[in-house]
């Protein structure tokens, strides 16, 4: 087939063709959904962090007029099926059963005729609760004697694993010099414009579902698997999406719940979340810590990583593969071929964690980049050449790394020294000296990363061009406002020559397409792309084999030429995909792509700041990247997930951070106390330059969603440790907020006085 990217559309900088409908106010999210007889869920949830439920009274709530059920675990028991988990712990109930394990645990839920009238009642239902220790730092989880979350468990620590390569005890017995530094990103928060939602409706046959999830196919097997009499049809659709970042990937407890009232019940019922509820329901991401060592010679060679990492799972590790996955790409662009880590997940007594943008990618590249820069700075070397002379070289592809991940293809040294050229570092780094020099504390920090993407197991897509023309794609990817829709119409104009604007992309609907897997991990385009891609392809074969009967030829003599087949030797015989489609009624077809294996995206990231003496505020006064994304099908979305993600990375270094009282109350429980960024906040312009290394996806995609907030943390710490060089101040962790560089810079200024 003739190559997809000599057309019009693939690598335009093409607008959304999704946005049109969203301007003109037809978008349609969860809390638009209204149904005939619809009623309100509202969940009372625990105050305590770690309790044992002793009674719970419903009966005041229960006599509120209009209030038209109040439940609690024992009626539901025995209808949905707890979760349980691959590693030692008790079960999550969808209700409480007899414990508490967080603050914020659903116990019971009230159906009323409005959420308002359910919400008082929620406040009338008593609940008696015998107080437990609760246990909210992971380290104090490890002591002996620590509180017990989890009976079934021997210890908070329900996961363990380790990883080895080569001959760690040698290397840092050869070792000139060995750093060793703790490191942590602390926990936070989403923070999706719209908070999590559910409504449900039963007809008596079909139960349908509308949920702001990521994987509505999930959704839908979680029903058939957990209720134990799952109705005969369940069919889940993903609305418009108001944001998700990972964090409405899993199913929660009220996804399972609100279905199952509708069925009970039978009348739709819809639960949407307050943002106070949403920062106490919904999983929070990162709260991994490390201890690490490197060991390296004079001249800047990495012999050896030692190192342990610890994830704070919270109270449930339904993503105990998190901190894993910061372990496995801990050497990042590194080639360290003797190593150690151990891995530890701890629970304790917080809302669960999950993944969130970048889901272990961006911790583990934060601790190594971060220790580079340490052994840079202990051997007196230029940041920029001690990783150059560490890095995996091109020829060493497909690289096996330290810890177990194969990457694919790529020139990272070349990369690094491209972008040192693009970014003009050594012009800023000496325009940051003279400023520094005139009393101003600005900074210049560079960080390369390597991420993995585009994993299985599948995707599907269904592509079905019309007798009129019209192409109709229906993706089991689930995009959740990247645009996706506009990439694989671009692709899909390309390879059948036709305009954009006679394609429709349909998703979210397990209703519409069977089988899907969902958006998450950077896989949208690369998987949900290759799908679309193959059904295309199937499309173009079945259409051959017409064309030729049409043109009374052999298949082999037929050329395809982007909407038409044109006979080898008999040029004049053309017959178009229209015609065909045209005279069979339409062509179709139904695929599975594998994507076989993952790829990894990989570059350079810059960050220049400016630190206030008077205030410790850190503004970002620009940003650069170079990124190695395969082909950016669309340029323009590209740069637009780039910028999103390195604006959520510089809220993660500056501000952001879930807080736990000493006795397991959250305490960020609003936007105002938890600070995501806003456009004040971030830098006036981000300088995005892209290249394309191709890899074995059909359309040589690599993926793009997380890498601005996996490449950003280290970038902007480095930028900060710059900036307030004269200080000698390290900066070990995330947040690293204004009042701590106050405090610092006081600090600095009554030992000058001194």
């Amino acid at each position: 087939m003739e190559s997809i990217f000599s057309g019009r559309y693939v690598g335009a900088p093409l607008r959304r063709i999704e946005d049109e409908r969203l301007l003109k106010g037809r978008a349609r999210f969860i809390d638009d959904i209204s149904l005939s007889g619809m009623l309100h869920a509202v969940f009372v949830r625990s105050p305590y962090p770690h309790a044992i439920i002793k009674s719970v009274d419903v009966s005041d709530a229960s006599r509120l007029r209009g209030v038209v059920a109040v439940l609690t675990y024992r009626d539901i028991a025995g209808s949905i099926k707890p979760w349980e988990f691959e590693v030692p712990s008790d079960p999550m109930y969808p209700l409480a059963r007899d414990k508490v394990r967080y603050y914020g645990e659903p116990v019971a839920v009230v159906v009323a005729e409005d959420p308002y009238l359910a919400a008082d009642a929620a406040e009338l239902v008593s609940i008696e609760y015998e107080p437990l220790e609760p246990v909210v730092d992971p380290l104090e989880a490890l002591e002996k004697g620590a509180p017990r979350i989890h009976e079934r468990a021997s210890s908070n620590a329900v996961y363990k694993k380790s990883y080895k390569c080569g001959s760690v005890e040698d290397a840092f017995s050869r070792a000139h010099v060995v750093v060793e530094d703790e490191l942590s990103m602390e926990r936070v928060y989403a923070a999706p414009m719209e908070p999590r939602g559910v409504v449900a409706h039963y007809d008596g046959e079909q139960l349908t579902v509308w949920s702001s999830t990521q994987t509505p196919f999930d959704l839908r097997d979680a029903i058939l698997e957990k209720f134990s009499d799952p109705p005969s049809s369940v069919r889940v659709i993903q609305p418009d999406v108001g944001g998700a970042f990972g964090a409405k990937i899993p199913t929660y407890p009220e996804d399972l719940v609100v279905p199952l009232l509708a069925m009970k019940l039978g009348r739709p019922v819809k639960w949407y979340s307050s943002r106070r509820e949403d920062f106490v329901a919904t999983v929070h991401g990162r709260d991994v810590r490390a201890r690490i060592s490197l060991a390296a010679t004079r001249d800047g060679k990495i012999l050896g990583i030692r190192a342990r990492i610890l994830g704070d799972l919270g109270a449930y590790p339904s993503d105990y593969w998190l901190p894993d996955v910061a372990a496995r790409i801990l050497t990042g662009a590194y080639n360290i071929r003797n190593g150690f880590v151990e891995v530890l997940g701890v629970c304790t007594n917080k809302t669960p964690l999950g993944p969130y943008r970048g889901a272990g990618r961006p911790e583990g590249i934060f601790f190594i980049e971060r220790m580079v820069d340490l052994l840079a700075d202990e051997l007196g070397m230029d940041p920029v050449e001690l990783r150059l002379a560490n890095m995996v070289r091109p020829e060493q592809m497909p690289y096996k790394n330290c810890f177990g991940f194969r990457y694919d293809s790529g020139d990272y040294p070349g990369t690094l020294r491209k972008a040192v050229d693009l970014f003009k570092v050594k012009d800023l780094s000496k325009w940051a000296r003279e400023e520094r020099g005139r009393g101003r504390l600005v900074g210049v920090g560079l960080a390369f990363y390597v991420e993995i993407t585009s994993g299985g197991p599948f995707e599907s897509a269904h592509v079905k061009l019309e007798p009129s023309g019209r192409v109709s794609i229906i993706v089991g990817s689930t995009p959740t406002g990247q645009g996706d829709a506009t990439g694989f119409a671009q692709l899909a104009a390309d390879i059948l020559g036709t305009s954009i604007d006679k394609i429709e992309v349909s998703w979210g609907d397990t209703g519409l397409i069977g089988e899907g897997v969902g958006t998450f991990g950077s896989r949208t385009m690369a998987v949900g792309g290759g799908a679309v891609i193959k059904a295309l392809e199937e499309i173009i074969k079945k259409a051959r084999k017409e064309a030729a009967k049409m043109l009374r030829v052999g298949e082999e003599e037929l050329e395809y030429r982007k909407g038409r087949f044109v006979a080898r030797r008999s040029p004049d015989r053309i017959i178009t995909l229209l015609d065909i489609a045209a005279a069979t009624g339409g062509l179709e077809a139904k695929v599975h792509y594998d994507p076989g294996r993952p790829v990894y995206p990989f570059g350079a990231h810059l960050a220049i700041v400016e630190v206030e003496k008077d205030t410790g505020r850190v503004r970002v006064l620009g940003y650069k990247s170079l990124d190695d994304v395969g082909k950016a099908i669309n340029p323009l979305l590209v740069e637009g997930q780039i910028v999103g993600g390195v604006v959520q990375g510089l809220g993660e270094v500056l501000y952001e951070q879930i807080v736990y009282s000493r006795d397991g109350a959250l305490l960020t429980q609003s936007l105002s106390d938890y600070g995501v960024p806003t456009a004040l906040d971030a830098p006036a312009r981000v300088e995005v330059h892209l290249q394309e290394t191709p890899t074995h996806h059909p359309h040589k995609v690599r993926g793009v969603g997380e890498i601005g907030a996996i490449a950003a943390p280290p970038a902007i710490a480095r930028a900060i440790e710059e900036a307030l060089k004269p200080l000698k101040i390290r900066v070990r962790k995330t947040p690293v907020k204004p009042e701590e560089i106050h405090r610092m810079l006081q600090q600095a200024g009554k030992e000058d006085d001194v």
